[in-house]
This record gives C-alpha cells, sequence and structure tokens, in this order.
C-alpha cells in the first residue's frame, strides 16, 4: 500500500484514532495549466464521504486537533 511508505506510522495512527482511513491515490494536474507535471492526492475516506488531499494537508489534519464532530 504506498501511503504506509508515504506516511509515518504515527500519522496513520493519528488519522486512525480520529476514524480517517487512506483508501488510495489520484494523480492532480499541475498548477497553471502545466501539462507536463501532476502532483499526487491521497484518497482519505470518514464515514461515508471521500475527500482529497496533498501530501502536506494529511500531515496537518493528523496532527491538528480536527475531530469528527467538526467540517472537514
Amino acid at each position: 500500500m504506498i501511503h504506509t511508505k508515504d506516511f509515518s506510522a504515527k500519522t496513520i495512527k493519528q488519522l486512525t484514532s480520529k476514524g480517517i482511513s487512506i483508501i488510495g491515490t489520484q494523480a492532480m494536474p499541475g498548477f497553471e495549466g502545466d501539462i507536463y507535471f501532476s502532483g499526487v492526492s491521497y484518497k482519505l475516506q470518514f464515514e461515508n464521504k471521500m475527500f482529497l488531499r496533498n501530501h502536506s494537508q494529511v500531515i496537518v489534519l493528523a496532527a491538528s486537533s480536527w475531530s469528527p464532530e467538526t467540517d472537514l
């Protein structure tokens, strides 16, 4: 699984404790119409909602005080 090499065990544990799982990855288009570059986003799942976040956003989400009672 790609997320096990992209994130530390601590980050994955923090996400799991919030009820969030990383279910996959997706290529995203580059900025300002750059057709030769694409970044990677991670597909996250919380309950029945799926959302995309880049690597740094996942790290911040894991370390933040966000809880399931707040909006994503």
